[in-house]
């Protein structure tokens, strides 16, 4: 960077630290600048993301011996793969001369690079190098790096630094309030790919709080949920949970889409959702009967990549019905997404004129409120 650039960078994070230790009452959001800056953005990387648990994706991925998926992950080329000793997170980037060893998704035993053939197993051991055999080279020494990775409620999380504390305790809590759920049995009946022109806050941020339901969802949720009637619980250290109660006349069937109940619920879980957010950016909506999670790739300043997936009891594909439900709510999901991502990317456009300022938050968005305190937390500690 320029010396202008670092200027403005201090200065925006200046700005950004100014709000720290406001109450919900008085406080703002993030400033604009926030949502658009590259160098700002590149701050985020080494001091939120690469220093914290990032879901990367679900063990229903990985039901065989040999499934793997691929996740980009701060410009890092992971494969997340199940082998004979489990569930690792590796680099996808061959030793050799870095070519990229797989793609999207699939069932392999082992798997070569497309370049020179060079072949490793399913813990990432190199076990073929053709014509390696003139040079000095040890072909048993070589092995794909691989990436810290935790298991928790049956979501895959990564972290890309050395010394960050373990992800378990701090999500004990939570993994008390899922477990009647079995979320480790969940099974994917849905996935929707996106690649938006936003700033990966605002696709969290939109997630976190039912506001916006008056606006964006008048028919999809505000007819069922009204934004008006959420609220959110006071902030843990690594996640927050939001309340969306129906209306007290809504009709049974407009709280369910047809599929298992997925545990033993309470009268008030029967008539709510609950969105969590685990910090920085674990996004689940839990409903009666499913859960909608967002498993985002923040690509920069103004671009995100994310799967929505649709989460089911595993008993769902045993109903005759199951296809025309599934179809439904994939329509549904489609719908209300859609209705999102049109939001957000009227805000990208917003942040980025020069008249943009920060906005005061409402009492419905004390989710954001804690959402910013946790990244001003992060942002004023230094880079490792």
């Amino acid at each position: 960077m320029t010396a202008a650039d670092t200027a403005n960078l201090q200065t925006l994070l200046q700005a950004v630290l100014a709000g720290r230790d406001q109450p919900l009452e008085q406080a703002g959001t993030l400033p604009p600048e926030a949502y658009a800056s590259e160098p700002f953005y590149q701050l985020e990387v080494e001091r939120v993301l690469r220093t914290g648990w990032l879901p990367v994706g679900h063990i229903a991925q990985l039901a065989r011996v040999g499934d793997y998926f691929c996740h980009d992950l701060c410009g890092e080329l992971l494969v997340v793969m199940r082998g004979s000793e489990g569930q690792r997170a590796m680099s996808r980037v061959c030793l050799h001369r870095w070519a990229e060893l797989l793609q999207g998704s699939g069932n392999c035993r082992r798997f070569a690079c497309p370049a020179h053939k060079w072949t490793y197993d399913l813990e990432g051991r190199l076990v073929g190098a053709p014509a390696m055999d003139q040079v000095q080279f040890d072909t048993r020494q070589q092995r794909l790096p691989e990436y810290r990775s935790e298991i928790v409620d049956g979501f895959i999380y990564v972290n890309l630094s050395a010394d960050a504390p373990p992800l378990t305790p701090q999500l004990r809590e939570l993994s008390r309030e899922l477990a009647p759920l079995a979320p480790e049995r969940w099974r994917i009946g849905v996935t929707l790919d996106y690649d938006c022109p936003v700033n990966w806050k605002l696709v969290v941020e939109t997630f976190s709080e039912c506001y916006h339901h008056i606006g964006a969802h008048p028919e999809t949720f505000d007819a069922t949920y009204p934004g008006r009637d959420s609220y959110v619980e006071e902030g843990r250290v690594g996640w927050t949970v939001l309340h969306a109660p129906a209306r007290h006349d809504a009709p049974q069937e407009r709280l369910t889409a047809g599929f298992p109940l997925l545990g033993e619920l309470s009268a008030q879980q029967r008539q709510e959702f609950r969105v969590y957010l685990v910090y920085p950016y674990q996004l689940l909506a839990v409903m009666p009967d499913r859960v909608y999670w967002f498993c985002l790739q923040p690509c920069g300043a103004m671009r995100t990549r994310f799967q929505a997936h649709l989460l089911l009891d595993p008993r769902a594909p045993d109903d005759p019905n199951y296809p025309q439900l599934l179809e439904a709510e994939r329509s549904f999901y489609a719908r209300f997404n859609e209705e999102d991502i049109a939001i957000n990317r009227m805000q990208q456009r917003g942040v980025t004129t020069r008249v943009a300022r920060p906005g005061r938050f409402s009492h419905l968005e004390k989710a954001l409120w804690q959402f910013a305190n946790y990244l001003r937390q992060r942002l004023d500690m230094p880079a490792v």
